[in-house]
């Protein structure tokens, strides 16, 4: 089977396709990141700056601050740091619950949940509170920029480029057979159908290369062309960085389920984002075995695609709330929030941890619709 692995492995590497998407992405990105618009001379400046003052906003920082040589940089992070204070010392999670609530107009059972959940949100406020993680300096006035240029617009777009490479490798690994139209040797035989199974995991190593090897090269390219340093250790929960809720402008404290650093925050989204290519690829590849065709397939995907995207317009324009709590476990769904992974996610989650929770629960599904669809396959007639 091993060596049918790298038979399988073999053919798909070799394919054109692979190599101009790969470099049609590693480009976008680059671009993207050229295009970032970060103040480098004022993140140099502040790194710079916090080993004579520290990296908490006190009255000691303020002072050692003052006695710096004066400056535009230094009269602007005098000013960004005025007022901080310690915002989780007396945080009250019932209070943002409620708010939440109101703002969205959730109602009925969905609202009750929303209740529980940001009760139990109270024990990591504390711990932000004794850590002091809102007094942070981080990058001051631009740590909202480069917070949110990496974890929603950056790994936004390699996850996206991922989902989609997974997306026809699962596909074409599935249906390769038939477009070289060697199907009918191979797949009438038990022997042969097997050889779906090597397929399986030639396309899904390929896939995960794929998405190992852009998120290195895209973040080694950020890190030459913008350079943070420490500021990979700052709380994601100091006071320069928010979660905003769209479509209307909702702007509160950023509250994961736990503590963490920029570095952390990242780690967990490139983990949780691999899961979500798993379940990707599978669930492609299944549809390429069911519908016998690539084409066919990517049809499939896209009428799945577009019919979740016009329930959930007109599931939030009626305000059905159970039915908008039931979507939000959806890969896609889950997907298109990426961007509040592993907080307390507003109007998109019921329990903590729920993005983590419903990728397992995916995978579990995608367990069983493997098992499901090889008794479909060994049977299936080859036409």
């Amino acid at each position: 089977m091993l060596r049918i692995i790298a038979f399988e492995f073999r053919k798909l590497f070799e394919q054109p396709m692979i190599y101009l998407f790969f470099i049609a992405s590693l480009l976008l990105n680059t671009i993207y990141i050229a295009t970032a618009g970060l103040d480098h001379s004022y993140l140099n400046y502040i790194q710079e700056t916090e080993v004579k003052t520290g990296t908490f906003v006190t009255s000691e920082f303020r002072e050692k601050l003052s006695n710096q040589s004066a400056s535009k940089k230094q009269q602007r992070l005098l000013t960004e740091t005025a007022e901080l204070e310690n915002v989780f010392q007396h945080y009250s999670t019932e209070a943002l619950g409620q708010e939440m609530i109101d703002f969205f107009q959730i109602q009925g059972s969905v609202a009750e949940k929303m209740k529980r959940k940001y009760e139990k949100l109270t024990s990591v406020v504390s711990e932000l509170a004794e850590e002091q993680a809102a007094l942070e300096v981080g990058a001051a006035g631009e740590t909202m920029s480069v917070f949110n240029f990496i974890r929603n617009r950056l790994f936004h777009v390699i996850l996206g480029e991922s989902l989609i490479f997974a997306l026809l490798l699962g596909l074409y690994g599935s249906t390769s057979e038939r477009l070289t139209k060697t199907d009918v040797l191979v797949m009438t035989s038990k022997t042969g159908r097997k050889t779906q199974v090597s397929k399986y995991v030639a396309s899904f190593i390929l896939t995960i290369l794929f998405y190992a090897t852009m998120l290195m090269l895209t973040f080694g390219i950020f890190n030459y062309m913008n350079p943070i340093g420490t500021l990979w250790q700052t709380s994601m929960s100091t006071q320069f960085h928010v979660n905003v809720y769209f479509p209307q402008l909702l702007e509160i404290p950023f509250i994961p389920w736990q503590p963490m650093t920029l570095l952390n925050y990242t780690i967990l989204s490139i983990v949780l984002g691999g899961l979500l290519i798993t379940l990707c690829h599978g669930f492609n590849f299944l549809v390429g075995l069911w519908t016998d065709q690539l084409f066919r397939g990517f049809i499939v995907f896209v009428v799945i695609y577009v019919v979740l995207l016009g329930l959930e317009q007109i599931i939030n324009q009626m305000g059905w709330w159970n039915m908008h709590s039931l979507l939000m476990w959806h890969p896609i769904s889950l997907w298109k929030v990426q961007g509040y992974w592993f907080t307390e996610m507003g109007p998109y989650a019921t329990i903590p941890w729920q993005e983590s929770i419903a990728v397992v629960v995916n995978l579990f599904l995608l367990g069983v619709g493997g098992v499901l669809t090889s008794k479909f396959y060994a049977t299936k007639e080859v036409k």
